[in-house]
Parts: structure tokens; C-alpha cells; sequence
């Protein structure tokens, strides 16, 4: 647990957390703090919050997260790495609801819905970091911390709206311009959790499952993609190279993404209770 340093009987406060991260090989929880802080929380409440966190085993790529009927009463949080949430169907095939990145919560709607769709698993998707937090920590950090709440709530509201957009990616629309939609939110958040990269790391299975096509239709789309020189054709990953030209593609309109940059303008004040 990382409650306290072990130097000292002090909570331990989120510059300190970094560093302890850090030295057992760890993504350090910067990616967690920008996520978060975006969200609404100041440097109080992320101090706060990250006492509680419990450093878990790496989970290894293609290994569940949160296993399907998996009964917890904590919430899980991805430090490094990518995972996806998914459902089982009844053929075999896999249906990929979304992919999550360091920064967010795996599961936080067990938090707020004890009794979820248990058909719902969480798997790693490359090799993964992951912090628990027990609810009834939750519990005690929104009634000292009552703004939290708000960041919470906000999260899962981020959620939704990345799920409704792939229902509604997934009824309309060509295979190309569904999968380069796919593609250009994968790259605007890693780009706001602070990772710039082109390269967007989930393979062409994942984004058939995530775009309900078939492995086939999703690789002729990519090879039409890299044949437009919009991904690269230097390897077997895929890189956006022309970015501006696969959101034209897509018809990409990322302002479900944009709720976080509008914490700033929403006027709500909360008093903190007093000791």
C-alpha cells in the first residue's frame, strides 16, 4: 500500500510518490496527475487521493485486468501501458467497448454500480501497471474532499461520451472513414495524457473488434490508408504520418473528447468541511 513513506509517518505526497514509482521500474504517475488535474482536482486533492492508491503485480500483455464476473470492492487505475474493455460474445469473437490509456480508471463504474454487466472484462493489451483504490478509501476522500466527486463524475461522463461515439461509429459511416475516426481519438488522448507519438499501439485485431469489421476489412483499410500515405509503410505498426489529412478522412470531430478543457468555465463551488 502507498499510503506513507516508509522514512516517515507522513502521507505521502505526490512528488514523493513519483519517485518511490519510479524506482521499482514503474511509469511514474504523471500521466494519472495531468488526467486528473484536467478534470478539476488541485495539487491538495491529487495528494490526497494517490495516499490511498495500492501498487499492484504488472499485468502482462493479453492478460485479463478484471476478469468477466469478477466481484471487487476496490477500483482500478492504469499507470502504464494500454488496455481495452471488452466483452466475450457468445462465437468467441471479442467486442472491444475501449481502449484505455495510463491515467484512467478500469473500472470506476463498479464504484457508483457494485452490480455491473459481468460479462464485462478489462484486458491488457501490452505489458501494464495498475493501482487499486478500495471504495471505502473513495468513500473517505469524498467527505473530506467533496471535489473529487466532481472529478469522478466528470470522468465517467468522459467515458460515455467515448462509447457513444463508437456506437454510433460503428452504424455509420465506410470501413475507412471508421477506422480513421478510431485512429484519431487513439492519437488526441495519448497526446493529453502527455505521449506525442504517432504511432498508435494496438494492432489490426483490436481495431476489428473495436470497429465491429472483420480482421480482412481492417487490414485492406489500413493498406488503403498507408497506399493514400497517410500511415506509414515502414513497418508493421501503425504510425499516422498525415494526420490532417486522416481526420479529413474520418470526418473527425473531437469535441466529445474536449470536456475536460471546459472544467475552467464551470462556475461550481464547493465549501470543504471543516475539521
Amino acid at each position: 500500500m502507498l499510503e506513507r513513506d516508509a522514512r516517515s509517518s507522513a502521507p505521502m505526497r505526490l512528488s514523493h510518490l513519483i519517485g518511490v514509482v519510479n524506482l521499482v521500474g514503474t511509469l511514474a504517475f504523471s500521466s494519472l496527475a495531468a488526467k486528473l488535474e484536467s478534470l478539476g482536482m488541485d495539487q491538495d486533492e491529487l495528494d490526497a487521493f494517490v495516499q490511498f492508491l495500492k501498487l499492484q503485480r504488472r499485468i502482462p500483455a493479453g492478460a485479463d485486468i478484471i476478469r468477466a464476473a469478477q466481484s471487487t470492492r476496490h477500483s482500478t487505475l492504469l499507470l502504464s501501458g494500454v488496455a481495452c474493455s471488452y466483452k466475450r460474445l457468445e462465437d468467441g469473437t471479442r467486442q472491444i467497448y475501449s481502449f484505455q490509456y495510463a491515467g484512467d480508471f478500469c473500472d470506476l463504474h463498479r464504484y457508483v454500480l457494485p452490480v455491473w454487466n459481468e460479462a464485462i472484462a478489462v484486458q491488457a493489451l501490452a505489458d501494464c501497471s495498475i493501482a487499486t483504490i478500495d471504495h471505502a478509501d473513495i468513500e473517505r476522500l469524498l467527505v473530506k474532499h467533496p471535489k473529487l466527486g466532481l472529478a469522478l463524475w466528470r470522468t465517467t461522463m468522459l467515458e460515455a461520451n467515448i462509447l457513444r461515439e463508437r456506437l454510433s461509429n460503428a452504424r455509420r459511416g465506410s470501413a475507412v472513414q471508421r477506422v480513421a475516426n478510431l485512429l484519431c481519438e487513439q492519437l488526441v488522448r495519448r497526446e493529453a495524457i502527455g505521449i506525442a507519438s504517432p504511432v498508435i499501439p494496438v494492432t489490426q485485431v483490436d481495431i476489428a473488434d473495436a470497429a465491429a469489421l472483420s480482421f480482412v476489412h481492417v487490414n485492406r483499410t489500413i493498406q488503403a490508408l498507408r497506399n493514400l500515405n497517410v500511415l506509414s509503410k515502414a513497418n508493421h505498426a501503425i504510425e499516422v504520418v498525415d494526420r490532417k489529412q486522416l481526420a479529413r478522412i474520418a470526418g473527425f470531430d473531437g469535441r466529445y473528447l474536449k470536456m475536460p478543457g471546459f472544467v475552467t468555465k464551470w462556475a461550481v463551488q464547493i465549501e470543504e468541511p471543516r475539521d
